[in-house]
């Protein structure tokens, strides 16, 4: 997405004001610039103190470049950018992450999950070529078009012409080194002594797996496909397809001994090279037929197998039909979760009596879901830069005295040290910490609705702009310790979180079944001691929301959080008018107002 400046000289070039500016605000961070008041001041890091001057230049390079623009001091990019092709153009988009001989060794792959492509062995994840045959060269041009969505690999679609693409693929069929795309009658001279084929004549595979008869999508179809999924993939799907292994196995591995966890199958905007785009049932019925592939011929390098026989005479794990009802049913799974919403608005439901004890509680039911997204925190060290958890779903239900909320979080393991399967699958990178999850609200003072909208900074806010955080941690086997609420108070990221002692007001549990999180948290809507919000009607109420993924491990910093989102008390029904109406109209407003922003960013 471009970034439209002032002090550019013309579009899609960046002014030498302009990276000078870029190079001072990297520099000084968010937190040091004295002049903007508190709560507008943003919390970038500041960047001296670990970074010299020529890689905060290499990093802005890199930002006016992704953006589509030529930096002032490099102007011969924009000769350049267009024609550079195959070899060189690998080199400036492509080695950073898989390395400069496509061994996946660059500097960026280790921060990175999943792992960046191995060219060297000629195994690709994704494919519609059959069995165990290479990709087609269609698979390669549309992956680096539009990139595996959850992971480090972009689409590079925008960025780069189809000529330059297509320039890509003979690049990485020559960091074979097992003979696989060199013609099977290359001679032995055609190879160096480090096995790589030395012409460019590669294989060019033109066979496709077939995808005629597909079932019709319907209840009984997603019946037989459950009996057969039941028997063959429950064991690392988990049995509602969230990806909790049950298989007993202590860890999945592709070839390459790299850690990975199964697909959760209920989150179908995680899917890779799966989901379809499109009119609702022309997009149901190409993702049915994408799944329907994934399960006929696998995940190459990885312990997802082919469910069709590769090899002429063998018995399909799966039949024909088999798989046309298991990607059916694979599809139905996504009703178990309620997809990601870019509204900033939680609307907490008014219920007459008593709020809900219980997680099973129907009136959860009643209480509108909003999932938002969680994004890991790098703006304190230790950095998150492999997260595993990515949403959370929120519901909330109030009555004259209290509010409660329901979080639900997917989760593959119940990490609670001392728990015996988590332990067991525990990455050995990683301490195994409970597993926990936050709501964030400012104090009341630390909040502005007008003229401006001002929030706390997003890592805590500051001592003049203090957070209050709702902690809920799942506790521990061995040693035993059992599961904890907190409120904590924040002022910042370089300060210890201050617990209140005395302080009992807040009362939460929580659930871990089938690879599923679901924690309860109340309060009393009223606030006595002066500092922290009252839960009025009629109010918007900042709110953000935290989440700690203990076996991948999260800890302190070390989590995924949502921006800043607004809570709203809806009123009751028998509420006299007048003041539901402004209640609608502020909603309406900042509904407005948040997609004039995003129009506004969707055109630079």
């Amino acid at each position: 997405m471009p970034v439209q400046t002032a002090g550019s000289r013309e579009a899609g070039t960046s002014s030498p004001l302009q990276a000078a500016f870029a190079l001072w605000r990297i520099d000084i961070g968010g937190l040091e610039q004295k002049k903007v008041p508190e709560k507008q001041a943003p919390a970038t890091p500041i960047a001296h103190k670990r970074l010299d001057e020529t890689k905060v230049w290499q990093i802005i390079t890199f930002l006016t470049d992704s953006a589509g623009q030529i930096p002032p001091y490099m102007p011969g990019m924009a000769e350049t950018k267009p024609v550079l092709m195959g070899m060189a153009l690998y080199q400036q988009r492509c080695a950073v992450c898989h390395g400069k001989k496509g061994t996946d060794d660059g500097p960026a792959s280790k921060r990175m999950y999943p792992q960046p492509r191995d060219f060297s062995l000629a195994l690709f994840k994704y494919k519609t070529s059959p069995g165990t045959l290479l990709p087609r060269d269609s698979d390669l041009f549309h992956t680096i078009e539009r990139g595996l969505t959850e992971s480090g690999m972009p689409g590079w679609g925008e960025l780069l012409s189809e000529t330059q693409i297509n320039s890509l693929i003979p690049v990485i069929k020559g960091f074979d080194v097992t003979a696989a795309w060199a013609p099977e009658d290359a001679d032995e001279a055609d190879f160096d002594e480090r096995g790589y084929y030395l012409k460019t004549d590669f294989r060019q595979i033109a066979e496709a797996e077939p995808t005629s008869g597909q079932v019709p999508y319907s209840e009984g179809s997603i019946a037989q496909g459950k009996v057969a999924f039941d028997k063959i993939c429950i064991k690392c799907h988990g049995p509602e397809g969230r990806g909790n292994i049950t298989s007993g196995k202590s860890r999945l591995e592709d070839d390459w001994d790299n850690r990975i966890w199964p697909r959760d199958l209920t989150k179908p905007w995680t899917w890779r090279v799966t989901q379809a785009d499109g009119p609702e049932a022309q997009s149901r019925e190409q993702t049915i037929r994408n799944i329907y592939t994934r399960l006929s011929i696998g995940l190459p390098g990885t312990p997802m197998p082919a469910h069709r026989a590769t090899e002429a005479g063998n018995r399909d794990p799966l039949s024909f039909e088999e798989r046309w009802h298991v990607a059916n049913y694979v599809y139905s799974l996504r009703q178990k979760t309620v997809p990601p919403d870019d509204k900033p608005l939680i609307q907490a439901l008014h219920t007459a009596g008593p709020l809900p004890d219980g997680l099973d509680d129907a009136a959860w039911e009643n209480a509108p879901p909003v999932t938002l997204r969680l994004t890991p925190s790098i703006i304190k060290q230790e950095h998150l830069t492999t997260p595993l958890n990515d949403a959370v779903t929120v519901r909330a239900l109030y009555n004259d005295r209290d509010i409660a909320f329901l979080l639900e979080v997917n989760d593959r393991t119940d990490s609670r040290p001392g728990e015996k399967v988590s332990m067991r699958m525990q990455d050995r990178r990683y301490r195994l910490n409970p597993d926990a999850l936050a709501i964030r609200f400012p104090r009341v003072d630390a909040v502005e609705t007008g003229p401006q909208v001002l929030t706390p900074r997003y890592l805590h806010g500051n001592e003049t702009n203090p957070t209050t955080l709702w902690y809920w941690n799942a506790g521990s086997i061995e040693p035993p310790q059992p599961a904890s609420q907190l409120l904590l108070d924040a002022i910042g990221p370089a300060q210890k979180l201050t617990l209140r002692k005395n302080d009992q007001s807040l009362s939460a549990h929580g659930q871990w079944e089938r690879g599923h999180w679901r924690v309860l948290m109340k309060h009393p809507r009223e606030a006595n001691n002066g500092r922290d919000v009252s839960f009025n009607e009629g109010l918007l109420i900042p709110v953000s929301f935290l989440n700690w993924d203990g076996s991948n491990g999260e800890a302190l910093y070390r989590n995924t959080r949502t921006p800043w989102y607004w809570l709203v008390l809806s009123t009751p029904p028998e509420t006299d008018q007048g003041l539901a109406l402004p209640v609608g109209v502020s909603v309406g407003v900042l509904l407005l107002g948040f997609l004039l922003m995003r129009g506004q960013r969707s055109k630079r």
